[in-house]
């Protein structure tokens, strides 16, 4: 089996940490690839370990392992895109709603998925128009319309499917997937959906009228977007990144793209049982230790 790996490089444990992964699989005939950035932080690669560019990695590989948090599993997603390469996330200590493994059982849970004993997910990704450009951006969080740091609230009027929906006075607006459901949109009060449900959310930023709340739309929905401003611009992010300032006026499209990202599910991993984990569900707090703000510290510290 020929294996990708990508991993979060700025972080200083990572050279340990894939040094590690190495000698717990050994040489189980596996193929291992890195892109060059990454094989510049392991001095002694094993005699089954290539190097080659991202590009390559990208195309060879049968299977892609991410170290990192979900921000490592995003990108690798947008470079994976129409490949459908299966990505085995590997959690490395953050929240990580995405990661389907630890870094003490990814050599297992590798050999069981070689042996063909784990499954896939298909997630859904956005695509954005932006008219008058070419360029397709895809997000498999979400595209979020923000006011580019002015003080003042910016109207977004927003279609679906060429119905009008509403004229948000807002701070901005979010476009989530079901898994960028427990992202961005869930930190703004928006619902939680199952990852395979084939709808989307459009969530406004604080909106001006208390009464405008998130909206579920079917996935084969079109949603159009423009914004105005008295900054006469505002900005775009596409799974937490900036893509840049636009002006007013801009016209943007929103769809579901036309393929599926790929994550490995392995056993016991189980969307409600992760937001019981993640979320904290159903722990009995009163039982916990209290502490006070007599003397500013926690029972921890």
């Amino acid at each position: 089996m020929r294996i990708g790996i990508f991993a979060n490089i700025r972080k200083k444990q990572m050279e340990r940490i894939i040094s590690e992964f190495f000698d717990k699989i050994g040489d189980k005939k596996y193929k291992i690839y890195l892109p060059d950035e990454l094989s510049k932080l392991i001095p002694d690669l094993p005699a089954y370990v290539k190097t080659a560019s991202e590009q390559e990695v990208l195309d060879i590989s049968e299977l892609i392992i991410a170290f990192g948090g979900d921000g490592t599993i995003l990108r690798t997603a947008h470079l994976v895109r129409e490949r459908g390469t299966p990505i085995l996330g590997v959690n490395l200590g953050g929240l990580g709603f995405l990661a389907a493994t630890s870094i003490e059982m990814v050599a297992h849970h590798l050999s069981h998925f070689a042996s063909g004993k784990f499954s896939t997910e298909k997630r859904s990704m956005l695509q954005l128009e932006i008219h008058g450009q070419k360029d397709r951006i895809l997000a498999l969080n979400d595209f979020v319309v923000d006011k580019a740091g002015f003080s003042r609230v910016i109207k977004i009027n927003t279609e679906v499917d060429g119905h009008l929906l509403n004229s948000y006075i807002a701070d901005g607006l979010i476009i989530s997937t079901p898994t960028g459901s427990t992202a961005y949109s869930l930190a703004n009060g928006g619902p939680i959906l199952l990852p395979t449900t084939p709808a989307f959310i459009i969530n406004p930023i604080c909106p001006h009228t208390l009464s405008n709340r998130p909206v579920v739309v079917d996935d084969s929905a079109v949603i159009d977007i423009i914004v105005q401003s008295e900054l006469k611009r505002f900005q775009i992010f596409c799974d937490g990144r900036n893509l840049g300032s636009f002006p007013t006026g801009t016209q943007l499209t929103v769809r579901k793209a036309g393929f599926y990202v790929q994550l490995v599910k392995v056993p016991n991993q189980e969307f409600f049982r992760t937001l019981r984990s993640k979320l904290g569900w159903g722990e009995d707090f009163r039982n916990k230790q209290r502490w006070s703000y007599d003397d500013g510290k926690s029972p921890e510290q």
